[in-house]
């Protein structure tokens, strides 16, 4: 070895830094960054559960929308919807020809749960909720009868509406349309 060498491997074995741990500040930027990635996850959760949730009472509607009409083609008799502020129900017609609650299996009175609500239109018109009213019920007027918001004929024909199920605050819903010949759509969509 020369000279030079032996300087140089005196300096570098004992030049070799230490090694060394994290600061306190390292070590809390790291836990505050970790606090913030988990608040945003749990937001995030929190959505998505409410979104699943909206789907789910949205799919539930259209499936029973599509039962509705295959019940009256099957049944040969026209069956109706009311959308009330709690909720929508079945209606179907009595002997003397007003229409009464309608609960056959699965096509029973349906409350909305909150945080849920529904839009309704008929026919390109936005249509208001009902009076929550007992069906056969005696009305004081011709206004207060029960009335289907929603025809399922046993031809298979169907007033033609949209539905959109929402949640106040929540930027997105569910929409449900449905033409006069029963052809349904079913999408999710942002409001604008």
């Amino acid at each position: 070895m020369w000279p030079a060498d032996i300087g140089l491997c005196f300096w570098v074995k004992h030049r070799v830094p230490r090694q060394r741990g994290f600061t306190l500040i390292e070590i809390l930027v790291v836990i505050f960054i970790i606090g913030i990635l988990a608040t945003f996850a749990a937001l995030k959760v929190g959505n998505r559960t409410l979104d699943d949730r909206l789907q789910t009472e949205s799919e539930r509607f259209a499936q029973l929308m599509q039962l509705a009409q295959e019940e009256s083609q099957v049944k040969g008799m026209p069956i109706g919807l009311r959308f009330t502020s709690s909720g929508y129900q079945f209606l179907a017609p009595d002997e003397k020809g007003q229409w009464i609650d309608y609960s056959q299996g699965a096509l029973q009175k349906r409350p909305l749960q909150t945080p849920f609500y529904a839009e309704l239109q008929v026919e390109g018109r936005m249509v208001p909720p009902a009076q929550d009213q007992q069906p056969g019920s005696l009305a004081l007027n011709q206004e207060q009868k029960v009335q289907p918001q929603i025809l399922f004929l046993p031809g298979g024909e169907v007033t033609a509406f949209a539905v959109d199920m929402k949640v106040q605050g929540y930027p997105y819903y569910f929409h449900i349309e449905s033409d006069a010949l029963g052809r349904m759509q079913f999408g999710r969509r942002a409001l604008q």
